[in-house]
């Protein structure tokens, strides 16, 4: 009897157990299911015996007719089949045929259909669930359930890369992807949901969205691209993101690096800034604005891959994270070691058996052999294998690893440890191409008057500096036109702190003592003391800050005025400052400053934690904060009170510290009243104590010596004191990034309202703007804008009849990337 009459009969056999809807109405599911695992295994046992005596002997001698025996399609049903029948267990089958009337005709299509099977195993068949360190049955009853949902209620998906699309989003998705944080979308279900998948796929293909290689992907490369667990809203996220916040990294010409480059322009490395991540965002946009060490930034990456449609999938190394993805000229590494140092978490385990099966399948019409050699070995009783192994390889899976490694060598594949170069026309234009294709003149650049006396400044508009640089770069806009962007920068070198501390003694309590922030960043005794601007003219003694939850923040109005700063040290050490020249210092602008050191109260109602190491309440300082969450904490009262609170400078500090007196404590020279007025090593006991609790200075200022050091906004250097400007210094220079100018012209002068249209990838952004010859600064405050243009909050300048220049940078880091389409004057009424 020949094979198909065999197969023939063992399909019909199993259809004639059970599966009418009188059977299964009248008898018990377990019985059937029975019935179904039974007449499954039937079917595998019969092909098995039918294939074997069908195909050589296990290791055939003869090389022609090995190769004659792969590059034959005359088996393949049979095989395609045993293969299913096998990967998906007689049980699996079984379970699955019985839920339904409409679950066993899916089955039975399944089995009945050769090329739906080919391209199924080819593409390395269903997902199968893991159950503890094994696999569970593939889920070929899932996926075939999946992919007639999709091809009923999509008419293209029947043909082209549609159907492969949605074959892919079958296989990989027969077992359920969890969807990570759906908290950030309200109702959002735990899973992805397949159909929802390929429909955002289809939509965004046919708009031209993606990449325009996607039309070209196989089935098997598809299924890196959909597997992701972000929400199919958050892969739409991603593209507007992109689009508008760095376009150039969209039509980047070279491969490896086109959307991914991201991650090394704009994804923060470190963890510092991870605890800040916001519940109501979703995963990868977190990532995005707080950045992360090397996992978060590999998820990124292969995030905003795959948002544009380019397989990807993860290739970590010891202690390393990173990631693969697809390019025309072969798969290359991102953020990570060569191929050879890592693993996928595919079943190809190691890189390079990854590598070898995407090499060799670049020759589809050869590469077939490969997967008909691996089915013959099943057939047979081998293990699978995908690459060199200790154990031995059954004869026709070494068969698949020859034939191979032959089709890699005959197409010259080249190992991309450089990544890839330019990319190919796609029949069809995509977003990218036309935005690129798009020719730009010097209407983009033309400064607009309206009639109303408003201006409109196209942001690439600048006459200063002359091009592109590193901190202004002008792009082609997704909007049309251009736009600029104007990368992050971040503070160098270490701060300092004052006042000293509880383990201190008096000489470390002084006025012009400073610390080094040496050693690791954050201790028990380290804190804050909080300051903010004033505007100019008579201000209130005191002001009081809400912070919510019925917490405040009390501070203290300093007027401007002089004094002799600095202290005695001449070392300069890990924990140490040169404290001397002495040197004279005006502060020609009031402020105010807390008056009392930050709280853990404070501190647990504006950032929802506590630090602390030292004395846990809520009344003591907060002690363990870093710089970081120094600056944060500042940005986010702000934030919420609308009034500019930051760490004052190091003179704003000691300035109030002195409370206008020349001595070395602020009471005198003697050191024997520092008890009533600090705690410190003396009379501390060991640990920080609630604020307030000693006399204030003067000026009204508690525990400005001793508790906790207070951290301030300059950083360090040796000789800064003997060059430090003598009129409202800042401490040693951290630059002044992104300058540039605007020339205009107004016929009306007077007060204008400026506004800019921008994307932003954090909180807390700010570009300064001056006009004409005036050094005085006008702060524009950014919105955090999730990816999407925004205007910001109008600030008022004034402008003088005719030509006006206008000058922007930015300064006061940390700053993130920001782009700006452009910027609007409007006459203040």
């Amino acid at each position: 009897m020949k094979v198909t009459q065999i197969f023939s009969l063992a399909l019909t056999l199993i259809y004639l157990v059970g599966f009418s809807q009188s059977t299964l109405a009248e008898t018990p599911l377990t019985i059937v299911g029975e019935k179904q695992k039974a007449a499954f295994e039937a079917q595998r046992a019969t092909l098995q015996k039918a294939l074997t005596a069908a195909l050589p002997n296990d290791q055939p001698s003869n090389a022609q007719l090995i190769n004659k025996t792969i590059s034959s399609d005359a088996l393949d049903a049979q095989l395609l089949q045993y293969v299913v029948l096998t990967e998906a267990t007689p049980a699996g089958l079984a379970e699955f045929t019985q839920q339904s009337q409409q679950n066993a005709a899916l089955v039975k299509r399944l089995l009945s259909s050769p090329e739906l099977l080919r391209q199924m195993l080819i593409a390395d068949g269903a997902n199968a669930p893991k159950q503890g360190r094994s696999q569970g049955p593939a889920q070929y009853g899932n996926a075939a359930k999946i992919y007639s949902d999709i091809i009923k209620g999509n008419k293209q998906a029947s043909s082209g890369v549609l159907q492969r699309l949605a074959l892919a989003i079958s296989l990989e998705h027969g077992v359920p992807i969890a969807q990570s944080n759906p908290a950030a979308s309200p109702n959002a279900p735990a899973t992805v949901d397949p159909v929802s998948r390929y429909r955002h796929f289809e939509t965004a293909y046919l708009a031209g969205e993606l990449d325009p290689q996607f039309q070209n992907l196989s089935t098997w490369e598809l299924r890196f691209v959909i597997d992701g667990d972000e929400p199919d809203e958050t892969l739409a996220w991603g593209r507007k993101m992109l689009r508008n916040y760095r376009p150039d990294h969209v039509y980047n010409a070279n491969d490896g690096w086109r959307y991914v480059s991201i991650v090394t322009s704009d994804v923060k490395y470190g963890s510092g800034d991870v605890k800040y991540d916001r519940p109501e965002l979703q995963k990868y946009q977190n990532i995005l604005m707080n950045g992360g060490v090397c996992g978060r930034r590999a998820f990124f990456g292969r995030f905003i891959l795959r948002s544009f449609g380019i397989p990807t999938t993860a290739r970590p190394s010891r202690g390393h994270a990173a990631l693969a993805h697809w390019t025309p000229d072969g798969w290359v590494v991102n953020l990570g070691g060569a191929w050879g140092c890592g693993w996928t978490a595919t079943r190809y385990d190691k890189d390079v058996y990854f590598l070898a099966s995407t090499q060799a399948r670049a020759n589809s019409k050869e590469f077939v052999k490969v997967k008909r050699a691996q089915w013959i070995g099943d057939a047979f009783g081998e293990t699978r294998t995908y690459g060199s192994s200790k154990d031995k390889h059954g004869f026709w899976n070494n068969v698949a690893l020859k034939t191979q490694q032959s089709i890699i060598t005959q197409s010259k594949a080249v190992t991309l440890d450089a990544l890839g170069e330019d990319l190919g026309e796609a029949n069809e234009p995509t977003v990218a191409e036309k935005v690129l294709a798009s020719p730009t003149t010097d209407q983009d650049k033309e400064i607009q008057y309206g009639s109303n006396e408003t201006v409109l400044i196209p942001a690439a508009a600048y006459t200063k500096p002359a091009g592109n640089t590193r901190e202004v770069m002008a792009m082609k806009s997704f909007g049309g036109g251009l736009q600029i962007f104007l990368p992050r920068f971040f503070p160098q070198g270490q701060t300092v702190l004052r006042g000293g501390t509880w383990k201190g003694d008096p000489n470390a309590c002084t006025s012009g003592h400073r610390l080094l922030s040496g050693g690791y960043g954050r201790y028990e005794n380290w804190g804050l003391r909080a300051a903010a601007s004033a505007a100019t003219g008579d201000q209130p003694s005191t002001k009081t800050l809400d912070l919510g939850n019925g917490v405040t923040m009390e501070m203290v109005y300093i007027k401007p005025g002089t004094f002799v700063m600095g202290g005695e040290s001449k070392t300069d050490g890990r924990f140490e400052c040169v404290e001397i020249p002495q040197h004279e210092v005006t502060l020609t602008k009031g402020f105010y400053l807390g008056k009392f050191e930050v709280t853990q109260a404070q501190y647990q109602a504006i950032m929802g934690s506590n630090p602390s190491r030292s004395t846990k309440a809520d009344d003591c300082p907060v002690d363990n904060v870093s710089e970081a969450d120094a600056i944060s904490f500042c940005g986010k009262v702000a934030e919420q009170t609308g009034v500019d609170v930051r760490l004052p400078t190091e003179a704003e500090w000691e300035y109030a510290s002195r409370a206008g007196r020349t001595s070395k404590w602020f009471f005198g020279d003697d050191p024997a009243a520092i008890a009533d007025y600090a705690w410190y090593k003396n009379n501390a006991g060991g640990k920080s104590h609630p604020v307030g609790q000693k006399k204030p200075n003067p000026w009204g200022l508690h525990d400005i010596y001793g508790n906790v050091c207070e951290r301030i906004s300059d950083k360090y250097a040796r000789n800064y004191y003997s060059i430090s400007p003598k009129i409202d210094p800042t401490g040693p220079s951290q630059g002044n990034k992104s300058h540039f100018e605007y020339e205009i012209s107004v016929t009306k002068p007077g007060n204008y309202l400026l506004s800019a249209l921008v994307v932003t990838s954090n909180d807390h952004q700010r570009l300064n703007v001056a006009i004409n010859d005036t050094q005085e600064a006008t702060t524009i405050k950014m919105p955090f804008t999730v990816g999407d243009w925004q205007a910001s909050q109008p600030v008022t300048v004034q402008l003088r009849q005719g030509v006006n220049t206008l000058r922007f940078w930015r300064d006061r880091p940390p700053q993130y990337g920001m782009a700006v389409k452009h910027f609007t004057l409007t006459p203040q009424n």
